[in-house]
């Protein structure tokens, strides 16, 4: 029973030490952390989960990357495209797609298209509700 008097009350001086943001509204004095704030406002950023992208270009001139971006939407309109520059190139990635299976399902159309076709793990965006 005094451990848990001795956990409780250390709980409530550990919260009220960390109380540092008053906030007013209409009258009303809210106290809270301001880590809550910046949890809240992470969660609503959170629009990217872990997938994968294809890479069918890359080149040090943005015309050739153009070109096959182009190409590549003639054969995918409603895939998204992402031009993204690495000195000294412009590396062109394609599509969003949640597990290695769908991008290798694309990798094998795509064959002979593209000079390259890479599947690469990284953040991508969720999926659009159309």
């Amino acid at each position: 029973m005094t451990k848990n008097i001795i956990l409780f009350s250390t709980f409530l001086v550990t919260s009220f030490c960390f109380t540092q943001q008053n906030l007013d509204t209409d009258g009303v004095s809210v106290h809270g952390d301001k880590r809550i704030n910046q949890l809240v406002e992470i969660e609503k950023r959170i629009d990217q989960i872990q997938g994968y992208r294809l890479q069918i270009c890359f080149d040090s001139n943005k015309d050739i990357v153009d070109a096959a971006r182009d190409k590549f939407l003639k054969l995918y309109p409603l895939t998204d495209t992402y031009v993204i520059f690495e000195n000294p190139h412009f590396n062109l990635k394609v599509g969003d797609f949640r597990s290695r299976l769908e991008a290798e399902k694309v990798q094998r159309e795509l064959f002979g298209e593209f000079v390259i076709c890479i599947i690469h793990e990284e953040l991508i965006n969720l999926p659009r509700i159309d």
